[in-house]
């Protein structure tokens, strides 16, 4: 529990409660509870959870991750709430403040120690102790707090918690002492630890790793715990630097068994001879830095798991950082991750955690015992060899000073004595490791290459040592050689013959021939005779109907694959219907690969579906065209890419103006539209009005300018004669068939068509449908100190009415056609006074060239 913990509530919650999201490092435990305001009496605290003493404020520890797989209910119907298992008892003081918090009478709480994804912990005085005068009469209390209690197994997760930590008794792993309940308050009380955090220690220490003799000094430790543990067929499951405890006087420590389980051969099995009915891992608790690739797949617990993370935590002591820097196993072999040599480690430790850190188990050392072994078992000797060679100098040292005028002869010979019998106990204990490794091998009877290797390489080394011992060399020999006599004859009684006779044969290299051996070759002889006989019989009953079985076969592999090929049809066809759901997000390279994936198995389908396809996009861009144009614009070129033959898609016209509503271009820039031209970029600024009789009318934004004119003479080359002037200022001393040439132009580049708007079109958008004309037109006005329409200004330039029209009056008086198809220019020019410069000013026009004549696109809505 020892976990960083954030409550995550529900979306109802206010706005003003904070955001702790933020401060997660990756490896935060997340429990979402029910919204139940007030309920829980222990409220989430950002400092040491679990059994830590600590003040610390940026305290972090490496998190529990829980998934809760459940639905939530009431923990059974023997736990009725009953709100009398906290009470406060008054204060003695004068001013009566409630001062203290007392659990079943006893167990009087001091202070807030942590909280995690279980509950919270105290510090607590037990009051039974203090009466019977205990030098130590504090203890830490774990309380199951309100959003974890939600969970049906909560009761007996932190029951099952304190059952396995009370089975483990051990020195290095924390002492739980009870489990009880008061009302709907369960908790349990364990041993009160004075220290610090391993991942704590570990961040004081980051990228450095702690002094090699304390990381030494913890691996072991907390080896020795889980070797404790993994004996009582217990793995941790969630072993982490922040479940790991270093006291001031005894050593490190583990604790929260919280997700433990108990694990046999055959998987979860119940290590106290009880049928379990619950299973903690039901909780989804894991932490994905220090899970192993197993675990994160969902495989059964095994010791190994455990070796996983306790590799990591070595690591970690030793380098300051995490072996894979906190990603998660399964992201690691997808990467192909290695961790990194740690220089500090000589070659035979790191290859001892090297294999520890192997992120597949079959390659992963299987037990914590085995990775202590190979990790300290032959320092043992240089450790005798080094305190007993301090002792020896240091002795010699003193002696030389105490006795400095003493014997010298004497002390040589006393070095000399030293010396001699160091180097005996030296070699005595090494016969012994070394008879010691020979002795686990054989009775490992593994009978592998590399295990006869191992064997012969020991007894070799064992020989080198004490070479008058020809007996256990002999005897060592022998009990190889009848390990493999036996073998062979277990693989004689299975019949396999070629087995037997390798085994008879390495058994002889290792200690001769024997009666025993020659007796199992003969039956091998006498077996393989038989054997053929069998099998002659065999063959030719098997022949006589093996051409029935194969045509049966061959009508049977051609039904399955006729349904196979239909099933896979059938995937396609489901996989594009679920990428055909229409929306802005949908993916066409997926519609494509699904209909690629179609023509490989059935090209006639393909070719029956793609009208289909065509039908079923075009009708879903006509949709979202309503919604935004622009974002249709890149699907439907995917989709004509995709489909170019399909009519539906290659006439499909997008309308950059079909989702606005007429009159609402003034309400801002993104009311506006414009078609997309020939070379991807976009025409002049359009907004769609009420038209004449109502019906809707996309109308330019803005009169056209130089700018807009020019570009259709640079693409065409029609203007040899023209000259233009300022690119902002609206277009004039142009004829109405150069304007007529323009709307073609642009027609064609945009595939809408752009004509002249009507007298009756142009007057509802320029009097916005009978609303108040803009004030600020560009008429003849001298008065005083005011002057307006000496010049043309920019056709960008002024406040647009109601519909977002600008300079719909005055500037440059515009071309439309009246109702008898005459040419009219109307809405006045810049030499009009400002009385006759109105939305109703019009006159009949030749459609020649002139100075204050220019013209505003319009076109239909599609």
């Amino acid at each position: 529990m020892n976990d960083k913990t954030r409550i995550a509530r529900p979306a109802a919650k206010t706005a003003a409660e904070p955001d702790r999201q933020s401060c997660d490092d990756g490896d935060t435990t997340v429990f979402v509870a029910r919204d139940k305001t007030g309920a829980n009496d222990h409220p989430p605290v950002g400092s040491n959870p679990g059994l830590i003493p600590s003040a610390a404020a940026d305290f972090t520890a490496d998190a529990t991750v829980f998934k809760p797989q459940s639905p939530q209910q009431e923990l059974s119907k023997g736990l009725a709430p009953a709100r009398e298992a906290v009470h406060f008892e008054p204060s003695k003081a004068a001013s009566g403040a409630v001062t203290k918090t007392v659990i079943k009478g006893r167990f009087e709480l001091d202070k807030l120690l942590g909280v995690g994804g279980m509950g919270a912990v105290y510090k607590a005085l037990d009051r039974r102790k203090l009466e019977a005068s205990d030098s130590e009469p504090y203890v830490a209390i774990k309380l199951l707090n309100d959003d974890f209690r939600q969970h049906p197994d909560a009761f007996i997760s932190l029951q099952r918690e304190a059952r396995k930590s009370q089975t483990l008794a051990h020195p290095h792993i924390v002492t739980v002492y009870d489990f009880d309940r008061e009302g709907d308050r369960v908790f349990m009380t364990m041993e009160y630890l004075e220290g610090a955090p391993l991942d704590k220690l570990l961040r004081e220490h980051a990228d450095v790793g702690l002094e090699f003799e304390r990381a030494c000094s913890v691996l072991h430790d907390i080896s020795q715990a889980l070797i404790y543990a993994h004996s009582h067929s217990i793995v941790h499951s969630d072993f982490k630097p922040g479940n790991i405890f270093v006291t001031e006087k005894k050593g490190a420590k583990v604790f929260d068994f919280g997700i433990a389980r108990a694990v046999s051969e055959g998987g979860i099995s119940n290590s106290v001879g009880e049928k379990t009915l619950f299973d903690a891992s039901t909780l989804g608790a894991l932490t994905p830095a220090y899970a192993s690739l197993e675990m994160l797949q969902g495989a059964e617990p095994a010791p190994s798991d455990d070796v996983y993370a306790l590799a990591c935590v070595a690591y970690e002591l030793f380098s300051g950082r995490h072996p894979f820097d906190k990603v998660p196993a399964d992201k690691a072999f997808e990467r192909n991750l290695k961790p990194k040599r740690i220089r500090s480690l000589n070659r035979r430790q790191w290859r001892a955690l090297e294999l520890a850190l192997a992120l597949k188990r079959d390659e992963r050392t299987p037990t914590v015992d085995k990775f202590v072994h190979n990790f300290f078992v032959n320092n043992t000797w240089k450790w005798v060899l080094g305190s007993l060679f301090a002792l020896m100098v240091a002795g010699a040292v003193v002696g030389y000073t105490y006795l400095e005028q003493a014997n010298t002869a004497e002390q040589t010979r006393v070095k000399a004595q030293l010396e001699k019998k160091l180097a005996q106990e030296l070699l005595q204990r090494r016969i012994a490791d070394k008879k010691e490794a020979v002795e686990r091998l054989i009775d490992l009877s593994i009978l592998t290459p590399s295990w006869e290797q191992d064997v012969e390489e020991d007894l070799k080394d064992y020989a080198k040592l004490n070479p008058a011992d020809s007996d256990y060399l002999a005897t060592s020999r022998r009990r190889v050689g009848e390990l493999f006599i036996a073998a062979a004859t277990g693989q004689l009684n299975l019949g396999n013959l070629e087995q037997a006779d390798s085994m008879l044969a390495r058994a002889a290299d290792w200690h001769g021939s024997s009666s025993e051996a020659a007796e199992i070759q003969t039956k091998i002889a006498t077996e393989r005779k038989q054997l053929q006989a069998r099998l002659e019989a065999q063959r030719l009953a098997e022949e006589r109907a093996a051409e029935q079985q194969r045509q049966q076969e061959l009508r049977e592999e051609r039904r399955r694959a006729a349904v196979a090929q239909q099933h896979r049809i059938d995937t396609v066809l489901d996989q594009m219907e679920g990428a055909l759901q229409c929306s802005f997000d949908m993916r066409i390279s997926a519609i494509g690969s699904q209909l690629q994936r179609l023509a490989e198995l059935d090209s006639g389908k393909a070719a029956k579906i793609r009208p289909v396809l065509g039908t079923e996009l075009s009708g879903c861009f006509t949709k979202l065209a309503k919604e935004d144009p622009l974002r249709v614009e890149p699907l439907l070129k995917q989709a004509r890419s995709l489909l170019p033959a399909q009519a539906p898609l290659r006439d499909f016209k997008l309308d950059f103006c079909g989702h606005l509503q007429p009159g609402s271009g003034g309400r801002g820039k993104r009311y506006s539209c414009a078609d997309r031209l020939a070379d991807g970029t976009s025409g002049p600024r359009m907004v769609v009005v009420k038209g004449s009789g109502r019906k809707p009318l996309v109308i330019g934004k803005y009169e056209v300018s130089n700018g807009d004119f020019a570009r259709f003479c640079r693409a065409t080359g029609q203007c040899a004669d023209l000259t233009l002037g300022a690119a902002s200022l609206p277009v004039q001393n142009i004829d109405i068939d150069q304007a007529k040439a323009y709307l073609a132009w642009l027609s064609a580049q945009t595939g809408q068509a752009y004509r002249l708007p009507t007298e009756r079109e142009w007057f509802a958008a320029a009097s916005a449908d009978g609303q108040q004309e803009v004030a600020d037109r560009n008429c003849h006005l001298k008065y005083g100190g005011i002057e307006k329409g000496a010049e043309l200004v920019a056709a960008q330039a002024g406040t647009g009415n109601h519909f977002g029209l600008v300079n719909a009056v005055g500037n440059v008086q515009e071309w439309v056609y009246g109702t008898d198809g005459d040419l009219l220019a109307v809405g006045g020019s810049r030499l009009d006074p400002m009385s006759r410069c109105l939305a109703t000013t019009k006159r009949m026009h030749s459609g020649a060239a002139d100075k204050v004549t220019g013209f505003r696109i319009a076109r239909d809505l599609n």
